[in-house]
């Protein structure tokens, strides 16, 4: 709670839950690698779906339109990880690959190498080439993704029907060269530009003109690319190492009419160069980082309101704050 107070747990199995999603009167959270739990509001599991032979990492978002809990997995059947969307039918429990983005992007990952050494973060050979660590929908059918590996923010279209590349938000020169650039949004002003982001939300506004609306994210501003080893880090001014820099939180405006975005909003939070977070709840922001071991919240403006700090072999992956209504608390 707000006064660091642990008010109770969860158990699972084998794999963290990377959020809580609240559908009718029932809160729903993957509790092992292939399993997701809906319980009720006094904590019994009213139902469980396994999603077969694919494996959660980092991020999944319920669309309420069409009933569906979107996941990003990785597809035990490839050589690759981390680059496939399924989506699962509450009603059903049915699960059905969405997109897969070696197909909306082959060439960068033909272009891929493997990272030295030979292996990747979950110790096998499977090429973790565009490293998708977070995502939001924008509207019916189309969503933002946040490829941590090309340092992009990546919008698909039509992803129900023929998933299709929209539109990309990056600084650097990889794409340059390709048919992929013409894709590339054109930025207005200056900014600090994201690099190795996570957590990529979408944020409409009433008063915004048809077309446009905010995308912000915990900005670890980190300088690494693994599987990109001629990545062209001269566009980043000061981009942080593995365990020096500075991360932001950064917000931009997009408009997808005139294919332009631009800065909104940006302040300092303490440096991680790997996982993290940053929300809005209430009108404040909730944030994570890390690699410093610590969260809390800020206001609107970049005012720290409080923060904590917690001892670990490791780090926590993302922080997220919830009020509960409507499940615990009315």
């Amino acid at each position: 709670d707000n006064n660091g107070v642990s008010r109770g747990r969860m158990p699972l199995n084998k794999y963290r839950t990377d959020r809580f999603l609240f559908i009718g009167k029932e809160m729903v959270y993957s509790y092992d690698f292939n399993k997701i739990a809906f319980t009720n509001r006094l904590g019994r599991v009213t139902k469980t779906i396994d999603i077969g032979n694919y494996e959660f990492h980092h991020d999944f978002m319920y669309d309420k339109k069409h009933n569906k809990i979107l996941c990003l997995v990785n597809d035990k059947s490839k050589d690759t990880i981390e680059d496939v969307i399924v989506s699962v039918d509450v009603k059903s429990g049915k699960t059905s690959k969405l997109f897969d983005c070696e197909e909306i992007l082959p060439l960068m990952r033909s272009l891929a190498v493997q990272r030295k050494g030979g292996l990747n973060t979950y110790g096998g050979t499977e090429l973790d080439w565009i490293h998708l660590n977070s995502f939001d929908l924008i509207d019916d059918d189309s969503l933002i993704l946040s490829s941590r590996e090309h340092s992009s923010l990546i919008k698909i279209k039509n992803i129900y029907d023929k998933p299709e590349l929209d539109y990309i938000i990056h600084r650097g020169t990889i794409y340059n060269g390709t048919d992929i650039a013409k894709y590339q949004l054109k930025r207005e002003g200056t900014l600090i530009p994201n690099a190795g982001q996570h957590t990529i939300t979408v944020e409409h506004d009433d008063s915004l003109p048809e077309g446009q609306y905010y995308l912000y994210m915990f900005n670890n501003y980190f300088g690494r690319a693994t599987s990109i080893p001629s990545f062209d880090w001269s566009l980043y001014p000061n981009v942080g190492k593995f365990t020096k820099g500075t991360s932001y939180y950064s917000k931009f405006l997009v408009d997808e009419k005139n294919r332009t975005y631009k800065l909104e909003q940006q302040f300092a939070l303490p440096y991680s160069s790997i996982v993290s977070s940053v929300q809005h709840l209430d009108g404040n922001i909730p944030f994570s980082s890390g690699m410093s071991k610590m969260y809390g919240e800020y206001d609107k403006d970049g005012k720290l309101i409080k923060s904590f700090s917690y001892e670990a072999n490791k780090y926590s992956y993302r922080v997220l704050k919830y009020n509960f209504k409507g499940m615990f608390f009315w």
